[in-house]
């Protein structure tokens, strides 16, 4: 079981990281996406700041009429080659010691520009240096001492386009803890469902191979014993110990019935099977037939309604022995002077077979279980029976291999074992 949890939890833990992995790299390459047309945006918008001609404070009116560029987000200032401000175009309602504190924390020549927050808001600038200035440019004053004028700082308002980078950040990382967070639980989910029927089948490999051990122990320990016996009295003759030899025989045979159950029931999924279309009527009547002088014996009244002409597909010779396994437990579990009712009709597209019996039945409880190898609800009985448990499971690998349901009722005292085959 804990090989089992560690392959469930190797599996579960490998199929959320690559799930996580595929949603991180998906995410990332839009958000990076996103982030590069942002920084594009934000560049394109410099470089046209940058391309400006000088345009002095005292004619930033007529400039704007001009000028395609949205002054409200964006505006320059000008710096001689000590870092003061020399002018600057600007349509803010800011003071000029604003501009000046801003130029003051920004001011390095050997930086090409950066961002930084003014009010609130986040600005990106760019520093460009000016070589020539033209001093005639037509329809623009000439700075106040453009000989001074060596930099100009162009600022670019991106606080709209950082709070969506970190919207679409935020929402990303939400989203993809959130799905995570599902996978996990769906595989777990299904991982638990995937690997249940995995234990239920070593559960049963385990029990089964615990009552084959219990049900070997008990004929190897009278053959231990009776071997001591012979043994014991080593003297006697051969005929006077014929007592013990054929217990031990009675024993080995029983243990060969077991190990040949055990046997089919490990190749009944790989065996391939005969199959053929028979008259399950011939089959039933023959099981029948050769059941009577054992139902005599055992003083149980045995009654039958057979159907003419019933056919089926499939294994003939195992079906038949499904048939002889539930008239042998009707014979076991009938009690003194009960009564077995055998049956076998045509139903639609189906042959029904039933064996009804009398006696103290099946409790309700045992009754789901009652196919399980080496299940039995009276253990008491199946042993003074000589039974180990298999025959109904055997019954119901030979019926199901065939396409067909085998099922069990029991109440009031009138228990009732049925096999449904598709007829032909």
């Amino acid at each position: 079981m804990n090989m089992l949890k560690k392959l469930r939890n190797r599996l579960l833990t490998l199929l959320t990281t690559v799930i996580a992995l595929v949603l991180l790299i998906a995410f990332a390459v839009v958000y990076l996406s996103t982030y590069t047309n942002v920084q594009q945006e934000q560049g394109k918008r410099l470089d046209e700041l940058a391309s400006l001609p000088f345009a002095s404070s005292t004619n930033n009116e007529k400039f704007a009429r001009s000028s395609t560029i949205n002054f409200a987000q964006a505006f320059i200032l000008y710096v001689d080659n000590n870092g003061r401000l020399v002018d600057k175009l600007s349509y803010l309602d800011m003071p000029d010691s604003e501009y000046q504190t801003v130029l003051k924390n920004i001011w390095n020549p050997h930086k090409l520009g950066g961002t930084i927050a003014i009010e609130g808001r986040i600005w990106q600038y760019r520093i460009t240096n000016i070589e020539n200035v033209d001093k005639t440019d037509v329809g623009r004053e000439p700075p106040p001492n453009p000989e001074n004028l060596d930099y100009k700082i162009s600022f670019i308002d991106i606080t709209d386009s950082s709070q969506s980078l970190t919207q679409l950040f935020m929402t990303f990382s939400i989203v993809w803890v959130i799905v995570v967070g599902v996978v996990f639980l769906l595989s777990l989910c299904f991982a638990n469902l995937s690997i249940r029927p995995i234990e239920e089948s070593t559960k049963r490999q385990k029990q089964f191979v615990a009552d084959a051990s219990h049900e070997l122990k008990t004929p190897l320990a009278i053959i231990s014993a009776n071997i001591d016996a012979i043994e014991a009295s080593g003297e006697e003759t051969v005929n006077s110990q014929k007592e013990w030899i054929s217990s031990i025989r009675s024993e080995v045979s029983r243990m060969g019935r077991l190990v040949g159950d055990l046997l089919y029931l490990a190749k009944a999924e790989d065996a391939k099977e005969k199959l053929m279309t028979f008259d399950l009527s011939i089959v039933c009547e023959t099981a029948v037939a050769s059941m009577e002088a054992i139902m005599y014996e055992k003083n149980r009244r045995l009654s039958t309604e057979i159907e003419k002409d019933v056919s089926v597909r499939g294994d003939m010779e195992r079906i038949k022995q499904a048939v002889l396994i539930l008239l042998d437990n009707a014979a076991k579990y009938t009690d003194e002077n009960g009564d077995i009712h055998v049956t076998l009709q045509k139903l639609k597209q189906h042959a029904i077979f039933r064996v009804k019996n009398t006696g103290k039945g099946i409790p309700p409880e045992d009754v789901p279980r009652i196919f399980d190898r080496f299940y039995r609800p009276d253990s008491s009985r199946s042993k003074d029976s000589g039974g180990f448990g298999l025959g109904l499971s055997i019954a119901k690998s030979i019926v199901e291999r065939a396409g067909g349901k085998i099922s069990a009722q029991s109440n009031l005292g009138l228990t009732t074992f049925s096999i449904a085959l598709k007829s032909e």
